[in-house]
């Protein structure tokens, strides 16, 4: 079987203490056909000296940029592979994840984009949150386009989709600080339904400092402004439904919060 070309997209900003373990993530994959670009901001950590340790492996540029989305969306310029995907730079591919998706494509020629498992670990790369991780799988499994104007439950490291699909929708609006993939792959969703790969495909770092923890609040109402601007009020009822979803969420992650302040002053004072 003849896998088809895949692009890998990193964008990168100070990651040094992160970033060789995600190119290593994607590199030792071994994938036959493959294109891999690191899109770095202009890092000052140890970013750069990693990455030219790897330059004759992977693509980089680095250089000030318009942040995260601009940088995706001059990632996909500069590379041209049939299949898109992209990891960021504290993230990490599943071991065969490669494989399986440019399979995956090949025999379902009419998949336009996919999603797969993506379980939450810690700084040191361990499994925690489960209970986010769980909760995301079973809506994950039940998929519908109205559920997922109501909740963003797709993890976007897990994702990938045909070069073609996203000449379709259009590139990233780099609009969005946090929200930027929900609002592609929701209009991706407009047209396009995605298949279901139940396996883990990719891991998603959350460690408190890195964006996607310290700014919940504006990623959720990131969200539910991206579903409103693709419903264009189409689905007046759903936007209702997510916008309780929202405040359920951010009352969640508050208390969740409030917890893990309240378990460290304790460990402190033992």
């Amino acid at each position: 079987m003849s896998l088809p070309s895949l692009s890998i997209i990193t964008p990168s900003y100070n990651q040094g203490e992160f970033i060789e373990h995600t190119i290593r993530s994607v590199l030792d994959q071994g994938y036959p056909s493959l294109q891999y670009q690191v899109m770095d901001g202009g890092s000052t950590d140890a970013t750069v000296e990693i990455l030219r340790r790897y330059g004759d492996r992977l693509q980089w540029v680095s250089e000030k940029d318009g942040g995260q989305a601009a940088a995706l969306n001059e990632g996909f310029r500069r590379t041209d592979g049939e299949i898109i995907g992209w990891i960021n730079s504290d993230d990490l591919y599943a071991p065969g994840a490669l494989e399986t998706v440019g399979r995956y494509f090949v025999e379902h020629p009419e998949v336009e984009w996919l999603y797969g498992k993506c379980p939450i670990i810690d700084r040191l790369g361990q499994s925690h949150k489960n209970w986010v991780t769980k909760y995301k799988e079973f809506w994950m499994k039940r998929y519908s386009y109205q559920r997922y104007l109501i909740e963003n439950f797709i993890s976007q490291p897990a994702v990938f989709f045909r070069r073609r699909l996203l000449e379709r929708v259009g590139p990233i609006d780099d609009h969005y600080h946090c929200a930027f993939d929900y609002h592609l792959f929701v209009r991706m969703a407009t047209v396009s339904r995605p298949a279901f790969l139940d396996r883990e495909l990719a891991y998603f770092r959350s460690y408190g400092e890195n964006k996607s923890s310290a700014v919940y609040q504006r990623s959720f109402t990131e969200e539910l402004d991206a579903a409103r601007r693709v419903a264009a009020g189409k689905h007046p009822v759903l936007m209702l439904l997510h916008q309780v979803n929202r405040l359920k969420l951010t009352l969640a992650y508050d208390l969740l919060a409030i917890l893990s302040a309240r378990r460290k002053r304790v460990g402190a004072s033992r």
